[in-house]
Formats: C-alpha cells, sequence, structure tokens
C-alpha cells in the first residue's frame, strides 16, 4: 500500500547535514542486520519541519525475507508511548481537572494506603513514585511483572456466577476491574516517592487509569481523540485494523500473537501500547518541537510541553539506570532528557521503544529523528547508541 506523502522535502545539504554520513548511516543498518543483531531498519530524519533523508532496510516480518519493509510501514512503538500519556496527563492539567502535585489516591482509591498515598502524578511522570520497575531492568524486589501475580487479586469467577445480589455483584465486577491495580501495589514500594529513579511501565498504567478517570473517556480512546486524530496521525493505533496486519512488522510470534489478540484485561496500554509509522511519530515530534501545535491545530500549550521536556528532578536524585548507577539523575515530567557529557545536544529529547525504536527531538537544530531497529537480541548498543552517533555526526 502506497500512502500519500504530506510533508514538505528538502535536501541534506539544505538540512545542514552531511549526506556522507546519511550513506554511512545506511551501511550501518545493512550491517547490523546482516550481522543478524536487528531483523531490519528504517528511519526518518527532519529539520525545520522538511524530512530530507529517509529508508528502510530488511524483512518487514521474519517468516517472510521476500516481504520488504517499507518506510509507512507499521510497528509497533512500545514506550514511546509514554510521551503520549504525558501529553494526555497536560492536557487535563490544563483543563483544570489534575495538577501535577495532586495525590493519586485521590482518584485511585487503592493507593489511600501508608506505603502509597504520598506518591503523586508528577512521580508517576518522572518514574520517582517507588512503584515497582520493569521486571529485568529492575531485579529486586521484583524479578516478575504485575500480570505475573494478578491472578492472586482477581475474584472468584467460579463463586461468581452463583451470586445474585445486585450489590455483591457490582462489588464483584469492581474488584474485577481494579483487580491489576492491587497486583501492580502489591509489594513493597522501592523507594519513598521522588527519592529515587528506577524505570516503572506500571507507574504509567496507573496514569492511564488516572486519564481515564479524569476525562471520563477510557484511555485509548482518549488519546484517539485529543491526540491521534487531530495530529492527522491516520496510521497509529491501540489495534491495528485487521485489513492493514499485512503491513505491520513483526519479528517473532510472540509479536504476531500480540497483534491479533485482542487485549484483555483492564490497564491501561499507557506504558507501551501504541503502534504507528515513521511518518505519524514525526509529526507528533513536530508537534512538540513547535511547542504544541502543527498545521494550526494545537494539542498543548507551550509551556506544557516547556514543563514535560524539561529536567523536573531535585539534584543527587540517584538512578539505576538500565544497569548503571546514576548518582544525579535528569527527568522530564514524562520525556527522557540529554543530559551534559552525552554525545547527543544537551537539551534534545525524547523515548525509546524496546523492540527497538526512538523518538528523539532536537531543538537546538530544529530537529526530529526517528528511526526503528527490531532485534531479537536481549540487547545492541549498536542499534540505538550507534545510530544516535552517527546521526549526530552528521550535522554540519
Amino acid at each position: 500500500m502506497t500512502m500519500t506523502r504530506e510533508f514538505n522535502v528538502i535536501t541534506a545539504l539544505d538540512a545542514g547535514f552531511d549526506p556522507a554520513v546519511q550513506s554511512r548511516l545506511e551501511r550501518h543498518f545493512e550491517k547490523l542486520i546482516e550481522a543478524g543483531k536487528i531483523e531490519c531498519a528504517s528511519y526518518l530524519l527532519a529539520q525545520g519541519g522538511s524530512v530530507f533523508a529517509e529508508g528502510a532496510f530488511g524483512p518487514l516480518t521474519r517468516d517472510n525475507p521476500a516481504s520488504m519493509l517499507q518506510k509507512d510501514s507499521i510497528r509497533r512503538i512500545a514506550s514511546i508511548t509514554k510521551l503520549f500519556t504525558a501529553v494526555a496527563i497536560f492536557q487535563l492539567v490544563e483543563q483544570g481537572k489534575l495538577f501535577l502535585r495532586q495525590s493519586v489516591a485521590e482518584w485511585i482509591e487503592e493507593f489511600k494506603h501508608p506505603m502509597y498515598e504520598r506518591v503523586q502524578i508528577r512521580h508517576l511522570l518522572t518514574h520517582t513514585s517507588g512503584i515497582q520497575a520493569d521486571p529485568f531492568y529492575y531485579q529486586e524486589p521484583y524479578p516478575m511483572g504485575w500480570w505475573d501475580v494478578l491472578f492472586a487479586y482477581e475474584p472468584d469467577k467460579e463463586g461468581a456466577s452463583d451470586e445474585t445480589d445486585p450489590e455483591k455483584l457490582e462489588e464483584l465486577e469492581k474488584q474485577g476491574r481494579t483487580a491489576w491495580i492491587r497486583a501492580v501495589l502489591s509489594g513493597k514500594p522501592l523507594a519513598g516517592p521522588g527519592e529515587q529513579w528506577s524505570y516503572s511501565s506500571a507507574g504509567y498504567a496507573i496514569l492511564g487509569e488516572v486519564v481515564t478517570r479524569a476525562s471520563g473517556v477510557r484511555f485509548e480512546e482518549y488519546v484517539m481523540e485529543k491526540i491521534v486524530r487531530p495530529l492527522g496521525m491516520s496510521r497509529t493505533f491501540f489495534s491495528v485494523p485487521e485489513e492493514l496486519h499485512a503491513e505491520v512488522c513483526v519479528i517473532n510470534q510472540h509479536e504476531a500473537s500480540r497483534l491479533t489478540n485482542k487485549e484483555s484485561g483492564h490497564a491501561p496500554r499507557a506504558g507501551g501500547g501504541i503502534y504507528s509509522t515513521l511518518e505519524d511519530l514525526f509529526r507528533f515530534g513536530q508537534m512538540l518541537l513547535n511547542g504544541g501545535s502543527l498545521d494550526g491545530v494545537r494539542i498543548l500549550s507551550r509551556k506544557s510541553v516547556e514543563k514535560l521536556t524539561a529536567n523536573a528532578l531535585d539534584d543527587g536524585i540517584p538512578g539505576f539506570c538500565w544497569g548503571g548507577k546514576v548518582a544525579s539523575m535528569t527527568y522530564g515530567l514524562g520525556a527522557s532528557l540529554t543530559g551534559p557529557g552525552e554525545w547527543n545536544t544537551e537539551g534534545s529529547y525524547g523515548h525509546e521503544g524496546a523492540g527497538r525504536c526512538k523518538l528523539h527531538i532536537e531543538p537546538e537544530r530544529k530537529a526530529v529523528i526517528v528511526f526503528f531497529v527490531p532485534s531479537n537480541t536481549d540487547w545492541s548498543p549498536e542499534s540505538i547508541t550507534g545510530t544516535q552517533n552517527i546521526i549526530g555526526s552528521g550535522w554540519l
């Protein structure tokens, strides 16, 4: 399927980018595919709202090497979804329905407990709530995800089938809807609120529940109605329509089953549930770069974008960050930030997604960078860090 491209196109030199580095980037992707470190790759580079480089390499699906990845192929963007969740939260803040220092317990009664009653919305946005971190990222005391213990918090379905009391039936139904929240809160916090940075997708699922309750609209529907469709992101979904399944990049059986199986359970897909394309993510990133608007449509105020993308942590908050201990973590109210001493330009921001992909925004260069590097390996630093470094070296 060929999509109508609606963005402006300029040359690499017009963007202030070395064309030789673009060639180096493409060879980099080809070598990683040949070495089996990634399955395929695609990228889009834009400056000043215009695309100056893009490409796609390798097979669309692992079981059909003849099906080639396209520049408009759909891919699950995993944790880049968290940026959409943060935008939704800030929209509700602007509407006066939420505020950043608001206790989550005001929305979710399961937080009315001495261990969690001090957790605020800003703590969830910045991964400093103390709520369980992602398994495999931070093994102890959470070697498993909350979904692995969900069974212990769901109501007895066999007993519920014999229940006739309307009030008891309503209570059982409520218990079923909120069992995942109790599972998330089932263990001891990693630290007190605001004391430590630990990456928590569970915390973002809680934010999705807050969006649902504050807006009165299911989280996924809210994001589609208030962010995705207004931005003209026509190939972005939580559930990809069946007629487009053949255009989705899947690299293993788990991804294939996730695509075809209907999502079950009640937890919002706020930590990693969106599927999208290079162009759609470019539009989302350009909206942030523009200070909250795109093509005359305002999604956020400039102030909200500034808050979302500026360091929100006090000096000295430690972070256990993907295997390395950071003495003083920097993080935005939803966005991952480039700090001093890193290769990318300080003040740039964005988010990575597992599986893998990245949206990177550089205000200083007015640039939006998107790339997909799907991989079945546990970790290949060349795929993310190496790609970033090559792109960073291209600016003239």
